[in-house]
């Protein structure tokens, strides 16, 4: 059955957020849009011996959601403090900001990287409790957010679950299904020499996709990829259909004048598509 039959059968909603023009005409507005001072955090927590184990938190916008950033950077590197927009963003709607690091590879795997964001969360969740956690996660943090919100061994480690979470947000990420068959150009291979460095033998295990159960409660997600990428297409389509089937709510929506890295720079920026379909998803 050819998949865009089989998406259509179990639900999936593969959005656009403008017509094409709009988007052409948001874009080249808001390239020209200035960045601003850069905003420090207010707080900085620690939940763990390492350096790297540590989030900041951003102002307080007091008993509204908070939004917890995942930086990318290939599982090897790559800082929280790389927020972008993101300050501005959580201020004009009303979201308390926070953004963690994590352990990297090759000195961990992306098991103890997805350990860490988990242990972020739950210590993000004592301090601020009754406030719902949203996490947005980029590229290698597009991977981790999903992981945490899909397999519950991460959360429970922590003394949490899946559904403790509001929602997640994955920003063109990579290794939703890190078994999945790749091509051999010189970016499939150095994606494989990516994935070999952050899973090892772990590949399946590691995988959200592939760890989608039915009777969990997932938190509902909200999956941007760069229209262009034809792995982050298949990769955030195929996640998105796995949540359906088992009942879970999932939309992905292709960003067709994003880049890998400019979803991730633009976000958050007044006008962005990608931001502001965010913010209508977390306001429910």
């Amino acid at each position: 059955m050819p998949l865009s039959r089989r998406l259509a059968l179990i639900g999936l909603a593969v959005s656009a957020t403008l017509p094409a023009h709009a988007l052409a005409q948001t874009r080249s507005d808001r390239r020209q849009a200035p960045t601003g001072p850069v905003v420090a955090p207010a707080h900085t927590f620690t939940f763990g011996p390492d350096p790297l184990q540590a989030y900041d938190l951003y102002a307080d916008r007091g008993a509204g959601p908070i939004l917890m950033f995942v930086h990318g950077g290939g599982w090897s590197r790559g800082e929280r403090t790389n927020v972008a927009a993101l300050p501005d963003y959580a201020q004009r709607h009303g979201f308390t900001l926070a953004s963690t690091s994590y352990r990297l590879a090759p000195a961990v795997s992306a098991r103890e990287s997805a350990l860490d964001v988990a242990a972020a969360v739950a210590d993000l969740k004592r301090r601020l409790p009754g406030r719902p956690v949203y996490l947005l996660g980029h590229s290698a943090g597009a991977h981790l957010a999903a992981l945490v919100g899909i397999d519950p061994e991460y959360l429970d480690a922590v003394g949490a679950k899946p559904s403790d979470l509001a929602g997640v947000i994955l920003l063109d990420g990579a290794g939703y299904d890190a078994t999945a068959a790749r091509g051999t150009g010189p970016v499939d291979q150095w994606l494989g020499r990516t994935y070999d460095q952050a899973f090892g033998d772990q590949a399946a295990a590691l995988s959200p996709t592939l760890l989608i159960r039915a009777g969990v409660a997932y938190p509902p997600f909200l999956i941007f990829h760069v229209a262009r990428r034809q792995d982050s297409t298949a990769q955030s389509r195929g996640l998105a259909e796995a949540l359906i089937q088992v009942g879970g709510r999932a939309e992905v929506i292709a960003a067709p004048d994003d880049s890998h890295m400019t979803i991730k720079r633009d976000f958050g920026v007044a006008g962005d598509p990608e931001g502001e379909r965010a913010a209508r998803f977390i306001r429910g």
